[in-house]
């Protein structure tokens, strides 16, 4: 099977005999090789290199031309301000998402704490007023002059509440409402 004729232009690599210097100069052998060293090519592959030769002068033109720059430089800085607008977007979204969030963990506390109160009530039952006296009466007692004199109290009565506690009569510090 024999192989299919190219039809086309022969290109030269190399330089051709009349370039070289002086036939004295170079040998014989060398000026025969440059000028035997062509090529075949199909139609289809000069026309793939000469689109290649007007894409690359085409690049060579655009990058030079103060136009197609403009235009370039338009175009980065509608990116650069579309990029802006999204990440602003982006952070006020996020914002609102935090606030939303914060807003639920609140909402969730004062439901826990509501729950709570109702818990205590439940416990408390019937006795809840004398509770309430109970926490205002702390809440005074935790006052600073209030604290301090609770702490000489408590001082004073320490020697004998330890002397009572050594001597196995173990007294309750507080008295039970319960009945327990």
């Amino acid at each position: 099977m024999e192989k299919p004729k190219k039809r086309g232009v022969t290109l030269t690599r190399g330089p051709v005999s009349h370039e070289l210097s002086s036939p004295e100069q170079a040998s014989v052998g060398e000026m025969v090789e440059s000028v035997v060293e062509r090529e075949v090519i199909s139609r289809k592959e000069l026309a793939r290199q000469f689109r290649r030769q007007a894409y690359q002068r085409a690049k060579a033109a655009r990058a030079i031309d103060p136009k197609h720059l403009a235009m370039k430089e338009v175009a980065k800085q509608q990116r650069r301000e579309l990029y802006q607008r999204v990440k602003e977007q982006r952070k006020s979204r996020d914002a609102e998402r935090d606030a939303e969030r914060k807003a639920a963990e609140g909402r969730q506390r004062a439901e826990a704490k509501r729950q709570l109160a109702e818990r205590v009530k439940s416990v408390i039952g019937l006795a809840s007023e004398p509770g309430r006296a109970l926490a205002r009466d702390i809440e005074r007692a935790l006052q600073l002059a209030d604290v301090k004199e609770l702490m000489e109290q408590l001082r004073a009565q320490s020697a004998s509440l330890a002397a009572q506690h050594r001597d196995g009569g173990a007294t309750p510090l507080l008295d039970d409402d319960s009945g327990a």
